[in-house]
């Protein structure tokens, strides 16, 4: 089969570093490992990552005038002093795409579109209607509700009235979270079209097995026993709840390590509470590594932890999660939402109550107080995530479903066609 990939996220670059972007790269290129042929059509294309480019990747812009009046509003002190703008970026690029993303789409004749959700994010399921073909959905947050208050989040109502209609009109929703799944519905999703695939990891990347032995003498970790943590440094993300854990271990324990990677908002928070905590010799930042390189940074912690605080409404899929367990690796992780429901307690990971230092601390002890406990929590883990966790999982359901919608069938290559050019 044929697919259009969109990502009209004018804050997701393709080729980066970040969670989102992996996400993208990774689903298209299982994608084309089974056999489909690809193409990514996107807002912000990037190019800092070293990575695979599988995927054919346009970026539709404005041409001549176009282009002329976008900078130019965009440098307009009105627009500035109210910071419009994303919003409008998110707006003129979906109206581009809308026009010059019809002549790709027409060209290329995809049997389906699939899209990551963006704010503003219209033209994907508008394009779909246009050419007859199905249209899935791919709902990574509740984009609305997570970014009220933002002050770079100004056209909210219309964000919002676009939100619901996007959600009616697209034939598949596939949403990562179980919590994600009602709060679709609840948005105009139909029940029916609601499917949920959890995030996954890449067989390339994590199929052989990593040493960290590199990692470990690169930051004198030789000897030492290691806690991590590996993602973006972001509020939902509870780092500090895991420095006051760590500093309560490394009490007693002064040999006791916490390797910290990647880069984020948070990052100089945590420097100064690790300063703070008397604990900043033992804690170790190594800033964000590429995502090919994250098996050996794992392998180098003995406890990697999955740290958040209470959050009623946990709506994360959390790819840490199961890249700790694809390299074979105890972690331990709040009871919320999914973790509840990939980790089984005690034999393939360790839940501790969130928000909960003690517990957390109790947690981290425990399975490094019991070397053979956690190396077969840790081949469970590993053995689970591969056999269901992957990405190219995620590529056959996503297409199995793209195919239950029509896409290949007699009839909607016979609507595509009509809507060829003479």
């Amino acid at each position: 089969m044929k697919i259009a990939y969109i990502c009209s996220d004018v804050e997701v670059e393709v080729l980066g570093h970040e969670g989102c972007s992996v996400h993208v790269r990774e689903l298209t290129n299982s994608m084309i490992e089974l056999g489909h042929e690809v193409f990514i059509v996107c807002a912000w294309p990037g190019g800092g990552a070293e990575w695979e480019a599988r995927a054919r990747v346009i970026h539709p812009t404005p041409r001549e005038l176009g282009a002329v009046a976008v900078r130019q509003i965009e440098r307009e002190p009105l627009i500035k002093s109210n910071h419009l703008q994303r919003d409008l970026k998110s707006v003129f690029h979906n109206l581009w795409l809308g026009g010059e993303g019809a002549e790709v789409l027409r060209r290329e004749r995809p049997d389906f579109i699939y899209e990551r959700y963006a704010l503003f994010g219209w033209a994907g399921v508008d394009l779909a209607r246009r050419l007859g073909i199905p249209h899935l959905l791919e709902i990574n947050a509740p984009l609305c509700d997570q970014q009220e208050g933002y002050e770079k989040f100004v056209l909210t109502a219309t964000a919002r009235r676009l939100e619901a209609e996007i959600f009616r009109a697209s034939d598949g929703v596939i949403v990562l979270a179980p919590w994600l799944k009602k709060w679709a519905i609840s948005r105009g999703a139909r029940k029916s079209s609601v499917r949920l695939i959890p995030d996954a990891v890449s067989e390339r990347v994590f199929r052989r097995r990593a040493s960290g032995d590199s990692v470990r003498r690169k930051y004198g970790l030789e000897g030492k026993r290691t806690v991590g943590f590996l993602g973006s440094f972001q509020h939902w993300h509870d780092v500090s709840g895991l420095l006051r854990a760590f500093a309560s271990l490394y009490r007693d324990d002064p040999d006791l390590r916490l390797l910290l990677v990647g880069d984020g908002e948070e990052r100089e928070s945590a420097r100064r509470q690790a300063r703070q905590l008397r604990v900043s010799d033992a804690v170790l930042f190594t800033g964000s590594v590429p995502h090919e390189q994250v098996p050996q940074y794992v392998a180098a912690m003995d406890v990697p932890v999955v740290p958040y605080g209470k959050i009623r409404e946990f709506y994360l899929s959390p790819m840490k999660m199961f890249e700790y367990m694809a390299v074979g690796k105890p972690a331990v992780a709040a009871a919320l939402g999914q973790m509840t429901e990939v980790i089984d307690h005690g034999n393939d990971g360790w839940l501790y109550e969130p928000g909960d230092v003690d517990s957390l601390a109790h947690g981290i002890r425990s399975v490094l107080s019991d070397p053979k406990l956690a190396a077969a929590m840790g081949a469970a883990a590993r053995k689970k995530v591969l056999a269901h966790h992957t990405w190219r999982n995620v590529a056959e359901q996503v297409v199995e479903l793209a195919r239950e919608l029509g896409a290949g069938r007699p009839a909607c290559r016979a609507r595509r066609k009509a809507l060829q050019p003479t």
